[in-house]
């Protein structure tokens, strides 16, 4: 005889799936406002990881932590969606790969700001938030002084130009994927 499904079972397995698609409800909330960033917000795969307060990203996969997730979603589904854009758009600047020989707290520091004022610049519902008056005068200062919101990066010297073409380029991306891909793996083993 099939076992019958009780109540508490029921609501824990609905609980379980509620928070999986969470993550594919905030990207289509995003998908809504930025349709011209949906290969950027559908390339990543949802991975499970305890302790996060919030969302994290290697470049391909989005960790995500189910009860603060689902805490966050059912209190302010907005932060959610400004979470999981900030983390696409440090993965589109390449803010992951572009540390290089700088003092990483100040590195990430302006690459949150610059992720954060690009988030703020778009002015769209899914993610419009109050403007403290710090951030306004952050801005504001950058923009009087000419201050980009780039990390200025310096071409590579290993890199070579032939014919308008850069060459090694799908070389990098590929290492790149390759090395994302086992930290994915490395991380789901962790978790068990």
């Amino acid at each position: 005889m099939a076992h019958k499904q009780t109540q508490t079972e029921w609501e824990e397995e609905m609980s379980k799936k509620k928070k999986k698609e969470i993550l594919t409800f905030v990207r289509h909330e995003l998908y809504l406002d930025l349709r011209f960033m949906e290969p950027a917000l559908s390339a990543f795969a949802y991975r499970r990881a305890d302790g996060l307060l919030t969302l994290a990203s290697n470049g391909v996969c989005l960790f995500f932590s189910e009860e603060p997730t689902l805490r966050i979603f059912e209190k302010n589904s907005r932060f959610l969606n400004r979470v999981y854009l900030h983390s696409a758009l440090h993965c589109l600047f390449r803010h992951l790969w572009q540390t290089g020989g700088r003092n990483l707290s100040l590195f990430y520091l302006a690459c949150d700001i610059a992720v954060e004022f690009t988030i703020d610049s778009l002015e769209k519902e899914s993610v419009k938030r109050a403007l403290s008056w710090l951030r306004l005068d952050v801005y504001s200062s950058f923009r009087r002084h000419c201050i980009p919101f780039s990390s200025n990066l310096q071409p590579r010297k290993n890199r070579s130009v032939k014919k308008g073409i850069l060459y090694g380029r799908s070389q990098v991306l590929a290492k790149r994927k390759r090395n994302a891909d086992a930290m994915c793996d490395r991380s789901k083993e962790k978790l068990g």
